[in-house]
């Protein structure tokens, strides 16, 4: 980093110049001040001797005034001065002989000398007190602001946060423009575009892992004194403790993030284990069946056991298409193309698809009259129904009703599956559309999924901007409501 001497030494000779001006404002302020307490005392003193008063009341007069100049100038240097001064218009004034500076009685030198013992006593201990009051108040506030800088920090969060947090605290308390660069020479912080043009001072960042960064102040405006040093110290000490608590909190929600992750990792291969053994023992069992006692079958069971194979591989098919969805979700891979659809052709392709399930069973569909279009992802609206139809199918008995309607209104379109089963468990009603929800929140020996497709269908119909909900059906029963808006 270059500086100018030339400059730098005009700017200490201009700081120089400045203190010297101040200093002598100081002066005659308080030389004024001075002066106006000892005429007040002299006006004071004429009035009281005008009644009467004696020579030794008249100087507890005096006195005063010299305790007043010492609280107000706060420097006992004045006092004594006003006690000098004092004490000769005292002699002047109200000893015999009036009018002179001679002293005839023994009596009035030895009350001049008490004065003046006192008057100097007196003002140097009203200055200590007053300076003592002084500093109490400055370490006070010094408290204050340590106070306030240790919880600024608590209810910050993120690094940028934390660093123009304390980048403030500096300016604000002690009037200093600063930056921060990071440990690794790279990262540079500073608020709000300040360029510091002038010498500057460096404070390092420290936590229990090391060193964080470095902050830079500038001193060139004002003389770093010991109170602003302790407050920037104080500042950088917090942003230290704050960094490495921010630091400690990432790392920690890293390892929840990827215990998460391969719980759920864990969670979803015990599950699809489990869900892939019931088809594939039931495509053995048929499979060897065939095979073997092929000749000794008669048609109707033969024809049955390729519907069971059939339904079995139907089961598999979706759910890898469940797995592969849920994995798009997961990895935000889950790519809408969307076009105008005809709602009819959606629902009759899902219905179609189920329709092996829903043989033998009471099942209805109610679309519009008129053809209604719709912006969707056609196969990924297909998925939503396929998921809902079979969740009934699975979770009815074959004497329960299903129906599928289509409702049409301004600005979106509801399709609506409801059943008379059972209805929701209560101990799934709230987590109904989490992963990995069944209906004991386990595995289990049946055949009954692994939680996966209603949450397919909620993260599919929020990327749509629509919504779906379940809701009692009545008398019975269970109604699931996808929305759609009419328009992209």
């Amino acid at each position: 980093m270059f500086y100018d001497v030339k400059e730098h030494t005009r700017t200490n000779w201009q700081s120089g110049v400045g203190t010297g001006m101040h200093i002598r404002s100081l002066i005659r302020h308080n030389f004024f001040k001075t002066l106006l307490i000892l005429l007040t005392a002299l006006a004071c003193s004429l009035t009281v001797s005008f009644f009467g008063v004696g020579k030794e009341s008249i100087i507890m007069v005096f006195l005063l005034g010299v305790l007043f100049t010492s609280v107000i100038t706060s420097s006992y240097v004045w006092g004594i001065l006003n006690s000098f001064a004092s004490l000769i218009m005292f002699n002047f004034l109200f000893t015999e002989p009036r009018y002179t500076f001679i002293i005839y009685y023994n009596k009035d030198i030895i009350l001049l000398l008490f004065f003046l013992v006192t008057a100097v006593v007196s003002g140097f201990v009203t200055s200590k007190l007053q300076q003592q009051i002084l500093l109490t108040a400055k370490n006070e506030r010094t408290a204050n602001i340590l106070y306030r800088i240790a919880s600024g920090f608590l209810s910050v969060s993120g690094e940028q946060n934390i660093i123009h947090q304390a980048i403030s605290f500096v300016k604000d308390f002690v009037g200093k423009d600063s930056y921060v660069l990071m440990a690794d020479g790279k990262t540079e912080y500073r608020f709000h575009e300040t360029v510091l043009d002038q010498e500057l001072s460096s404070f390092t960042i420290q936590s229990p892992a090391g060193q964080l960064g470095t902050m830079y102040t500038e001193i060139g405006k004002n003389e770093t004194d010991e109170q602003s040093e302790l407050i920037i110290q104080a500042v950088v000490m917090q942003l230290g403790i704050a960094l490495d608590r921010e630091n400690l909190y990432r790392q920690q929600e890293k390892i929840r993030l990827a215990m998460e992750r391969e719980h759920l990792r864990a969670t979803l291969l015990r599950a699809v284990s489990h869900d892939l053994r019931s088809p594939l023992t039931a495509l053995s069992g048929a499979g060897n069946l065939l095979a073997d006692e092929f000749e000794n079958l008669s048609d109707q069971e033969r024809k049955k056991l390729a519907e069971d194979i059939s339904e079995e591989i139907t089961w598999l098919i979706d759910l890898v298409e469940n797995i592969l969805n849920m994995t798009r979700i997961n990895e935000s891979q889950l790519v809408l193309k969307k076009e105008d659809e005809v709602i009819d052709d959606v629902v009759s392709e899902a219905v179609a698809h189920v329709g092996r399930l829903l043989k033998g069973r009471k099942f209805s569909v109610h679309l519009p009259e008129e053809v209604v279009m719709v912006p969707m992802d056609g196969r990924l609206i297909v998925r939503v129904l396929i998921n809902l139809l079979e969740n009934a199918v699975r979770h009815t008995s074959t004497e329960a009703e299903i129906s599928l309607s289509v409702l049409v209104q301004d600005q979106q379109v509801q399709v609506v599956v409801s059943d008379t089963g059972s209805g929701i468990d209560e101990r799934i009603q709230s987590s109904l559309f989490e992963k990995y929800v069944t209906l004991d929140k386990g595995l289990s020996d049946s055949r009954r999924g692994i939680g996966l497709g209603l949450s397919i269908c909620k993260a599919i119909m929020e990327a749509h901007g629509g919504s779906i909900l379940a809701e009692k059906n009545e008398p019975s029963g269970v109604r699931f409501i996808i929305s759609l808006p009419r328009e992209g």
